[in-house]
This record gives C-alpha cells, sequence and structure tokens, in this order.
C-alpha cells in the first residue's frame, strides 16, 4: 500500500511538470519521425550496379544478372554499361551506385589465365555488402556452367517476410527501446529531487523504508512506459509500418526492458548529488545502450558464445539487446510468444539483476545512517 502511495505521488509530479514529462514522451517521436523519412525504401532494394565491359565479353553474364529477381517479382539489380573507370569511382565514393563490375576476359577462363571479372565496392556500405552475395553467387554458377560444371547444389532464399517490407519495418521496434531506456535519466532525476528536498533524511525518521520508495517510483515508472510503448507503436503505424505482432506482447517486453531503466536509474542516482548530474548521467547510460542494443543500426557479430542454440554476443548484458530482438521478431517478423521465450526471460533476468543492484547501490550510498 505504501508503495502505491508513492506511486500516485510520483506520477502526479511527473504530471505537474508538463515540460519534462513531454520531453521523455516526445523525444524518441521526433527520432521515429527520423527514422520514417530516412529509411522510406523497399527493404528489396533494386541496386544501381555499373559494367564495365571493354571487349563486350560478358553480355551473357549481364543478361544473367539483369533478369534476378526478388520473390515479389522487383529486379535485383540495375545494370548501366559505363567505359569510364574514374567515374565509377566517384560514384562509389559517393554512394550513387552500389557496385562496379569489371569484366577483363569471358567468364570462364581456365585456371591461371590473365582476367576474369573484379566486384569493386565500399565494403562498409551495407548495401554493397547485400549486393556482393547475390554477385558472387550469379557469377559462379554462371562460371560453372561456362566451364561444363555441373551444378551439384542449388541455393534457394525463402524471405522470412512476405508482402510490403521497408527498411523502416526493422527499424522501427528500437524507436520503442529507445523511449524506455529514456526512463533511466527521469528515474534518476526523480530520487536524486527526493534528496534535494531533504525527503530521504526525513524519511529515515519514518517506518518507510527504501523498498516501498523505490517500489512505489519504479511503478510509476512502468506506468508511464506502458504509456510510451503505446504511444510509439501507434505512430509508427501512422508512419507506415507494417506490423505483424501483437500489441499485447509489445507490452510485456516493454515492462520488462523498463524494469531494467528503472534499476539503472537508481543506480545513477546513488552516485549523483542533484537534479542537473541525474540527468545528464542517465541520459548518458541511456544513449549508450540505445547504441550498443542495435536500436540505432544494426551492429556486426561480436559473438562471445551460444546458449541453448542462441548466440551470445559482446553486448547482450544489457537487457534491452534482448529485448529489442524479441520486440523486432514480435512486431517486424510476427513471432508467436513462445519464439521469443528466450529473449523475454534474458530480458527479465538482467532486469532483475540490475533492479537489485539498483537497490542495494541506493540503500549503500543514500539511505544509510
Amino acid at each position: 500500500m505504501k508503495a502505491l502511495l508513492v506511486a500516485r505521488k510520483s506520477l502526479l509530479e511527473m504530471a505537474r511538470e508538463a515540460q519534462l514529462l513531454g520531453l521523455v514522451l516526445a523525444l524518441p517521436l521526433v527520432f521515429l519521425v527520423i527514422t520514417a523519412v530516412t529509411y522510406t525504401g523497399s527493404y528489396w532494394i533494386t541496386h544501381p550496379v555499373w559494367v564495365q565491359d571493354a571487349g563486350g565479353q560478358g553480355e551473357a553474364l549481364v543478361a544473367e544478372l539483369e533478369a534476378q529477381r526478388y520473390a515479389d517479382g522487383r529486379p535485383v539489380f540495375e545494370i548501366t554499361r559505363v567505359d569510364d573507370r574514374t567515374a565509377a569511382d566517384a560514384s562509389l565514393q559517393e554512394q550513387a551506385i552500389t557496385a562496379l563490375l569489371v569484366i577483363d576476359n569471358p567468364v570462364g577462363v581456365p585456371p591461371g589465365a590473365d582476367g576474369g571479372v573484379t566486384i569493386v565496392g565500399d565494403a562498409l556500405n551495407p548495401r554493397f555488402y547485400r549486393a556482393s552475395v547475390v554477385l558472387d553467387g550469379a557469377i559462379s554458377r554462371h562460371a560453372d556452367r561456362l566451364a561444363g560444371v555441373p551444378e551439384v547444389v542449388r541455393l534457394v532464399e525463402e524471405p522470412l517476410l512476405a508482402g510490403a517490407v521497408s527498411e523502416f519495418d526493422l527499424y522501427a521496434p528500437g524507436m520503442i527501446v529507445f523511449a524506455l531506456l529514456m526512463i533511466i535519466p527521469q528515474t534518476a532525476m526523480l530520487v536524486a529531487r527526493e534528496r534535494r528536498w531533504d525527503t530521504l533524511r526525513r524519511l529515515r525518521l519514518t517506518r518507510l523504508g527504501a523498498g516501498s520508495l523505490l517500489g512505489g517510483i519504479s511503478l510509476a515508472q512502468m506506468a508511464v512506459a506502458a504509456v510510451q510503448v503505446v504511444l510509439v507503436f501507434a505512430a509508427a503505424l501512422a508512419m507506415g509500418f507494417h506490423n505483424r505482432g501483437s500489441l499485447a506482447m509489445a507490452l510485456v517486453i516493454g515492462l520488462a526492458i523498463s524494469f531494467s531503466s528503472v534499476g539503472l536509474g537508481l543506480v545513477v542516482a546513488g552516485f549523483v548529488e542533484n537534479d542537473s548530474q541525474a540527468a545528464n548521467v542517465g541520459s548518458t547510460f541511456a544513449m549508450l545502450q540505445v547504441f550498443l542494443c542495435g536500436a540505432f543500426f544494426q551492429l556486426p557479430p561480436m559473438t562471445l558464445f551460444r546458449l541453448a542454440g542462441h548466440q551470445i554476443d559482446l553486448f547482450d548484458v544489457f537487457p534491452a539487446s534482448h529485448g529489442f530482438l524479441a520486440l523486432q521478431q514480435v512486431l517486424t517478423y510476427g513471432a508467436a510468444p513462445g519464439e521469443v521465450l528466450f529473449r523475454l526471460g534474458a530480458t527479465l533476468l538482467l532486469s532483475a539483476l540490475y533492479f537489485v543492484a539498483g537497490i542495494a547501490v541506493f540503500r549503500r550510498w543514500q539511505m544509510r545512517e
């Protein structure tokens, strides 16, 4: 009951500070708009590829590349024949094109002979990375046919997503995670304010312990988290997000992430002196997690080990990393609850550890005699 009273008090205080609450709720929406504007294209991109074929020896290969199609019939490559290598290199640097094919000799020349096909591109460009895999496979198959090598195995790609797919569909769940991580500085500020108002000193003279105080603040923050999930989800739908999952399941995952945010906010509150420090340090903690969990951009694999058949990467020590994957699987790929149990369980377990650590730090540094 005492925790509920503290939760009510915290919610009323947040409601009175409309600017702070509005900032916490609106900032993720601003980033969502930026994401929607930036990632407007289809995930199945038609890659512009230039071909430099001075001898005209690669017509058959070019025709085969032009015939490449996605599952919805969209062409994989848009082929343009060019002669100027300098202009091609400049276009690659500006990322105006995805790749350049330089054909020196017919594909399938005898081993050891000079010539062949060279794929030129920017390895740091994710579009080149995706296109080069398809290009390499098509060139290898074409070379094998010219050399008379029988096809032993054919790889058939089957997309996980059918229908309309955009890059925004992949990144919108990350904006929900971003919104939930904003609870870290907000929690730290609320607790730091209690200290600045000498509330904590007075609490030491009452029967309201740290557990009731922190439990009430946590309940208030999780109520805000539920509003954030619904708000960002509704905004994403309005901006073109193709939802394939359950909002109820997204709420469950979101509350699990917010639990860890409250814990980290308590950890921050244990070491700061005032509201300003809480906001600055808490925001630093939040933004580090946003980038390291993959919510803003996909990180390269940094696998440490596998657990129960699941890949565990370096930054999976953060609950938000597992929570983001679970949200993406549910909302973007339409995964059933049973398919995300491991990630949800990891989020809950790590969140509980962070929360316990937050209470321990707070009791040690703020509630001691």
